[in-house]
């Protein structure tokens, strides 16, 4: 019996391998692609209206989000609540205690958005003349837009659920199914040059959201309907709204803090600086986004397993998930800010204009800064799988004691530069620290810290070493190439620096073997030989293991 039950043990955890990996993909395609899709949209819309029109659009739909911001928010922590509870039950096999939760959400968040939509648009009527000073002529696009209220705060209670039961290809599919909508039209309204309205570019929106939810709504129907229940294990709805509240509060003012943290510096560079400092700090704010996404990707699927793990106790499998996972996307995260730092220059001059070259040190010192905030999310993952809420809130009370006061000595006696390396660089490291003291004492996992040290220096090197050349002559040989060529739109993309920093980590790697073929192999195993995305990803995995020491 010992033996047959280990093999089930083993099997199970074989399977939970496979679901992290396939799920950590579609989350990447997801959090690229969407990056990816936003772009598109943004250089259609630069050359469909001006940039009046434009800006009227931008200030409409802040609105809107602010009100979805509320609406997602009530009642607090609902979404990531779903994401715990529901791996949890489906690992135990609760299948009366999913529907019911499930149920209890839809029934709470429409109580919420209903009441919200009303006021809204009641305000809308009654501030006409407010909304109207920003607004303009445009002011009806509120009106056109109002609909994202529901749909927006609908979609993201149904994509939690979602990523509780582990369905990100499906995600990655509703992000794909909105684009064709959104996207579509206006690449045939641009490439016919036909004349289009700002409200009819409002109503795309809405109409590719409402695809959206649509196909949501269908897929998560046919999902519950083939839930068995079984009965005695109804839960209430006063039970479930307190299992969600008690769990998701801490977690709904840990957002809170993040979100209102990202607001304190907008503001804090608005008053100290230049209106123009703003511009750039945003713009770097967003650019450091693509560094960050690697690990994003990691969040939702990793919470998914060790939530699973974590119900059947098998702690032993979390400390090796939560090793290899870690290890492997930090080695991405540096690749990519990498590519992200000797691209700066050709982002600001294809997507803002070159006039705002000027802030392309913002963007350089985020990126860096970046590369230090990765562990957060793991330690985040594994604290609210084990439902230590609590700690996790409390921890980000103790980053801000920190990160506010350094933030504000750099921004007031320096400047902008001085106020992300002191706030965000110096303060990640701290945090760092912190978070890998968190990982061992509560987590009981001891992560190898002179590695981590090799890997990031791994990342430094190459980083100095092909930034010096670019000042001396990369950067001019890139230039002169491209002009040569003809290509004047893309005069600042210094492929060479990017090919160079690429040489060089690959280089260190090899020699210092942060990362060897062992770790490769076991990242390889938790791939599905059936699936063809990950035949394809073992394609890749066995390339570079070529390059690998053991």
């Amino acid at each position: 019996m010992e033996p047959k039950r280990g093999e089930e043990l083993q099997s199970k955890n074989n399977a939970e391998y496979k679901n992290l990996a396939s799920n950590t993909f579609y989350s990447f395609l997801l959090n690229y692609g969407a990056f990816f899709f936003t772009f598109i949209y943004s250089f259609l819309l630069a050359r469909l209206i001006t940039d009046e029109t434009w800006d009227s659009l931008i200030l409409a739909t802040s609105y809107i989000t602010i009100i979805v911001i509320i609406t997602s928010f009530l009642p607090p922590g609902l979404n990531l609540a779903l994401n715990y509870y529901l791996p949890r039950y489906i690992a135990l096999n609760q299948t009366s205690k999913i529907k019911s939760l499930i149920k209890h959400s839809f029934m709470l968040k429409i109580s919420v958005v209903i009441p919200v939509i009303i006021i809204s648009l009641i305000s809308f009527l009654i501030l006409s003349d407010f909304f109207s000073i920003s607004l303009g002529n445009n002011f009806m696009l509120l009106y056109i837009l109002s609909p994202l209220i529901l749909l927006d705060s609908l979609n993201f209670l149904l994509n939690a659920i979602n990523r509780g039961f582990s369905k990100f290809n499906i995600l990655f599919l509703l992000v794909l199914l909105k684009n064709l909508f959104r996207i579509g039209p206006l690449l045939i309204i641009f490439l016919f040059d036909f004349n289009i309205s700002v409200g009819f570019i409002a109503l795309i929106v809405v109409i590719a959201m409402s695809v959206q939810f649509v196909f949501n709504v269908t897929f998560m129907i046919f999902r519950v309907r083939k839930i068995q229940s079984i009965e005695g294990e109804e839960v209430t709805f006063k039970e479930n709204i307190q299992k969600t509240f008690k769990y998701g509060k801490y977690l709904g003012f840990s957002d809170l803090i993040d979100r209102s943290w990202k607001e304190i510096q907008y503001q804090g560079v608005g008053i100290f600086e230049s209106s123009g400092a703003v511009t750039g700090y945003n713009i770097a704010w967003n650019f450091r986004d693509l560094a960050k996404y690697s690990s994003v990707s990691f969040y939702y699927p990793l919470l998914t397993s060790f939530t699973s793990l974590n119900t059947t106790e098998n702690y032993d499998q979390i400390n090796k998930i939560y090793r290899i996972a870690y290890k492997i996307n930090l080695l991405l995260t540096l690749i990519i800010s990498g590519i992200l730092f000797f691209s700066v220059d050709f982002m600001i001059d294809f997507v803002f204009l070159e006039t705002r070259l000027v802030y392309s040190s913002f963007l350089r010192l985020m990126v860096i800064a970046s590369v230090f905030k990765i562990l957060d999310y793991f330690v985040q993952t594994l604290l609210n799988a084990q439902n230590k809420v609590k700690l996790s809130f409390l921890l980000r009370i103790v980053y801000m004691t920190y990160y506010i006061p350094l933030f504000f000595i750099g921004l007031i006696f320096f400047g902008v530069n001085e106020a992300i390396i002191f706030g965000l660089l110096i303060g990640n490291i701290i945090s760092t620290i912190i978070q890998i003291y968190t990982t061992y004492r509560i987590g009981k996992i001891k992560l190898n810290v002179k590695k981590i040290a090799v890997q990031y220096a791994t990342f430094f090197i190459p980083l100095t070493i092909t930034w010096i050349l670019q000042y001396l002559i990369l950067s001019k040989i890139s230039k002169n190439i491209l002009l040569e060529a003809g290509l004047t739109l893309f005069k600042n993309f210094d492929f060479l620096s990017i090919l160079v920093f690429l040489v060089i980590f690959v280089i260190t790697n090899l020699g210092f073997k942060t990362v060897t073929s062992t770790d490769i192999d076991n990242f390889e195993s938790l791939l599905d030989s059936n699936k063809r995305i990950d035949k394809i990803m073992k394609k890749g995995l066995n390339f570079i293991k070529k390059f690998t020491r053991k």
